[in-house]
């Protein structure tokens, strides 16, 4: 809901560390990886009780998420860059919660519920992006991303801000996981509106 504000403020901080990143060699490609490895160890960490730990690598799986997109930026985004940079991030986005139910066989109804909403945004997220690509249909020429998606209330800096609720009040996840889930619902159903009324306009 505010990913484009909260992407403003950034882009000059991570457009330096991007150059910084560039002269060292290292690819955009390769620091979607790294911070792939860094969403497994937050994995890992949740499973085993390790909250600050999960914390520390929440929050680095995040700033290289940031800093692959500022180094595209910077020398021209790639297909296959898009394609890692969507793919890893959706598998964490699944690994995160999942972690929980190792935490807790308890939380398992609420989890199954919550990764079924994430199902259906990132479903409608691509599937509206394909649907604006294939007919042309311009909304911005403001974008920088590999290509154009529908927002909502629930995107990455929302979805990133649970995330902390749920390891902060691990002993609450089930309640944050139904708030969540459900918001998460209201972004799919926006959207499958929006495309209905942009395709029979």
């Amino acid at each position: 809901m505010i990913d484009d504000r909260l992407n403003n403020y950034l882009r000059p901080y991570l457009s330096y560390l991007a150059k910084k990143t560039i002269k060292l060699g290292i690819s955009a490609n390769t620091v979607t990886i790294i911070g792939f490895i860094f969403g497994l160890c937050c994995f890992y960490s949740i499973v085993n009780f390790y909250f600050f730990s999960a914390f520390l690598f929440l929050f680095l799986n995040r700033f290289c998420d940031g800093l692959d997109g500022a180094i595209s930026r910077l020398i021209g985004p790639s297909d296959i860059g898009a394609f890692y940079d969507i793919t890893f991030d959706f598998i964490f986005y699944s690994l995160f919660p999942i972690a929980f139910i190792f935490l807790d066989i308890r939380n398992a109804y609420a989890i199954c519920f919550l990764l079924l909403s994430f199902v259906s945004t990132q479903t409608t997220f691509l599937a509206s992006a394909w649907i604006i690509e294939k007919n042309k249909t311009l909304i911005s020429n403001k974008k920088s991303k590999s290509f154009f998606y529908i927002g909502g209330i629930t995107e990455g800096f929302e979805t990133i801000i649970f995330f902390i609720l749920m390891l902060t009040f691990y002993e609450s996840v089930e309640l944050i996981a139904y708030i969540f889930g459900s918001l998460c619902w209201i972004t799919s159903i926006t959207r499958i509106i929006y495309i209905r009324k942009l395709l029979t306009r």
